[in-house]
């Protein structure tokens, strides 16, 4: 028996929309960020995984880190969102700002970033939140330590 194509057209929707890259967020501002000479960022997968018929998030809410030396450049975290084996575009924006610094988010297909610079001659601790909106909003806390 052969399957009907009006059940074959949604999996096909979804496999092409899966392997096309989403808009991009503040991409020629991303690719032009100056990279710290040092900048060990960290942030765990994060997302959904199906199994059976129900959807289970894992890593909730994501922790990330970011230890860098300040020289006036950007750090950057670079990461990918899933949802139901699926990887996910959508906007990010800054919930809640760093203290210390600057961030500015955004993506690059599907490779979402989040990018910081410490305020100038800044050493210590700092932290914000970025919130990434999409069919289950995340918020994302980051801690920074700074080097001087």
């Amino acid at each position: 028996m052969r399957p009907s194509l009006l059940l074959l057209l949604p999996l096909l929707a979804v496999t092409a929309c899966a392997q096309q890259p989403g808009p991009g967020q503040n991409v020629a501002v991303l690719t032009s960020l100056p990279e710290a000479r040092v900048c060990q960022p960290n942030l765990p997968p994060f997302g959904y995984v199906q199994y059976a018929r129900d959807e289970f998030p894992w890593d909730a809410p994501p922790n990330g880190s970011i230890a860098m030396a300040n020289d006036g450049a950007w750090c950057q975290i670079r990461f990918q969102h899933a949802w139901i084996n699926l990887l996910v575009q959508g906007p990010l924006s800054v919930e809640q700002p760093p203290a210390h610094g600057e961030v500015i988010v955004g993506s690059i297909g599907y490779s979402l970033r989040i990018a910081y610079r410490p305020a100038p001659g800044f050493a210590g601790s700092d932290h914000f939140v970025v919130r990434l909106h999409g069919p289950d909003p995340w918020d994302i806390p980051v801690a920074v330590t700074v080097a001087p």
